[in-house]
Parts: structure tokens; C-alpha cells; sequence
């Protein structure tokens, strides 16, 4: 499901919401201008990791049944989605020895030049390269994606990122596994952050025209850590699955714990289903109840 939510605006909304509980209560139990700046920097940089899975989907479902099982011979994609509608950018599908349209196998390159800009902003440069095996909405198929060069925003990601479908059948509302290995993004001050995660997600189809009541929902096994660019160390847990509405800025449901520097917790609890962009944050005990 690709959310229509610009990647920059959730992670604005996010800062501005946290930046509310700076120095509202004594040292000991208030959120930092440092937590603020490091919750934000970590919900930004897995924006864009999942942004690059999204990207993975649509060129794969992009590409013909001609295309996947033609031998070892490289064919250009067109590409029908905003992210691609810059002059200059490629997308190339090489078949592997022996993909055929009931089996694909292969790598696509999808290289967005010096620089192409979306409807929300987002600037992407760099090639994104996807090894793929099996159709996207097929039980076990993978999808490996590795970079070139690649950056969002001007901040450069490298990493590799494995995403197989974890669906029991192909009946069932789409499941997939996002496992990220030696994540590391580098910001534009030459500073790095780097980021290891486990994410389940399903896509819940709704009923309606255009996806408008589809939801994506979060697993409660979902974890992230890794370092920031300040050197602090974080881990992500969820209390509660996480649930998405296509429509909504932030998660509608679910809770999500962060421990800084291995001691300081920070629980952000997002409500009972509705969007209404409010928010329950606990920091070492102490809650505040916050509207955006």
C-alpha cells in the first residue's frame, strides 16, 4: 500500500509534537531537545527505508510477463507512479537465466539520475538495484534491495534491506517481513546514524474506491535500533501493533516504546482507532496528552 501522506509532513508532524513536551517538567523526567531532534531523526530515516520497499512493489508490478521471462535480455520499464516523472530516469529489468512469468527472477535497476523531485518534495538521486524472486503477492517471494549512490532528501542511505512475503496463502490480506541489515544514513553534515530493523506489515484491503479505507498494520514483534548521528544509542519496540489509515497523518492506533542511551523510556501511544491527531506521550513515568 503506498501511503499518499508526504514522507516529509509525518515526520514534521512527529517533531512538532514532541517539541511540545520540551521543558515542561523538571530535567529528570522531561523529553530533550536532543530526545526530540533523535525520535525524529529515527522515524524519518525508517520513512525512507520503507519508501524504498514501496518503490520495489511498483516497479515490480510495472514490469510485463514478457519482461520477467526474457531470458537474460535487459528491457526498460515505464513506471506510473509521481516518483518517476522526472526526464532522464531509468528503470531496467534483467531477467535471470531461466525466469519465466509463473517464476520471475532477476535484478532491476532504477536509477533516478542527479536528482528527481515528487509531488510531496522528496528529492531522490542514485540507483536503487532489486533482486527479485517470485511474484510480489506470492507466498515466499523476496525482494533483496541494495543502493548505488542512492539518497533521499540528500541523505544518503546504504544497507540492505530483504523483504519477503510472509502471507499464508494467496487469499489472505498481504503479509510481508522487512529485515534491514548494516542500514547506515549519512546526513548532509557528514555525520552517520546507523539502524538495524525487524518490521512484519499487513496490508489490509478496505472497501471503497481508490484504497480510501485501506489500512497497513504494524506487528507488535516489530523492532529497530541502532545509533544516532549524536552517537546515542536507541532501540524501537512496539506495545501495541501500529495501525495506519491511508488518509491519516499518523498512526491511528498502536503503541510504540523508545529507550535512549539504554535508560530513558519514551512511550508514545496513538489513540483507539480514530483520527483525530492526538497522542498520549509518557517519558520515565510522567504523561502528557497532546492535540496537533
Amino acid at each position: 500500500m503506498k501511503l499518499t501522506v508526504s514522507l516529509k509532513t509525518t515526520t514534521l508532524l512527529l517533531s512538532g509534537i514532541l517539541a511540545l513536551v520540551v521543558g515542561c517538567r523538571d530535567n529528570e523526567d522531561r523529553l530533550t531537545l536532543q530526545d526530540t531532534q533523535d525520535i525524529s531523526e529515527e522515524a524519518s530515516v525508517d520513512s525512507y527505508y520503507q519508501d524504498v520497499d514501496d518503490l520495489a512493489g511498483v516497479t515490480l508490478g510495472a514490469s510485463t510477463d514478457a519482461q520477467f521471462s526474457g531470458g537474460r535480455t535487459a528491457a526498460t520499464i515505464t513506471v506510473q507512479d509521481s516518483r518517476f516523472k522526472c526526464s532522464g530516469i531509468v528503470v531496467t529489468i534483467t531477467p535471470a537465466a531461466g525466469s519465466t512469468k509463473d517464476k520471475p527472477q532477476g535484478v532491476i535497476v532504477a536509477d533516478f539520475g542527479t536528482g528527481c523531485t515528487d509531488l510531496s518534495g522528496n528529492v531522490r538521486a542514485g540507483k536503487l538495484i532489486f533482486t527479485y524472486s517470485g511474484w510480489r503477492f506470492q507466498p515466499g517471494s523476496t525482494v533483496v534491495t541494495t543502493t548505488d549512490n542512492y539518497s533521499i532528501n540528500g541523505i544518503k542511505l546504504n544497507g540492505t534491506r530483504t523483504l519477503t512475503n510472509v502471507t499464508g496463502s494467496t487469499t489472505d490480506a498481504p503479509k510481508f517481513n522487512a529485515v534491514l541489515t548494516g542500514g547506515v544514513a549519512t546526513f548532509t553534515d557528514g555525520r552517520t546514524a546507523s539502524r538495524e530493523s525487524n518490521i512484519t506489515w499487513s496490508w489490509i484491503k478496505g472497501q471503497g474506491l481508490g484504497g480510501i479505507n485501506d489500512k497497513l498494520i504494524i506487528d507488535q514483534s516489530s523492532t529497530a535500533s541502532g545509533t544516532t548521528r549524536a552517537g546515542r544509542s536507541y532501540t524501537v519496540s512496539l506495545q501495541k501493533e501500529l495501525t495506519y489509515n491511508r488518509f491519516c497523518g499518523i498512526a491511528v492506533s498502536g503503541i510504540k516504546k523508545y529507550i535512549l542511551d539504554g535508560d530513558k523510556d519514551v512511550i508514545i501511544d496513538y489513540g483507539d482507532g480514530t483520527c483525530d491527531n492526538s497522542i498520549t506521550v509518557t517519558v520515565n513515568g510522567v504523561t502528557r496528552n497532546l492535540s496537533i
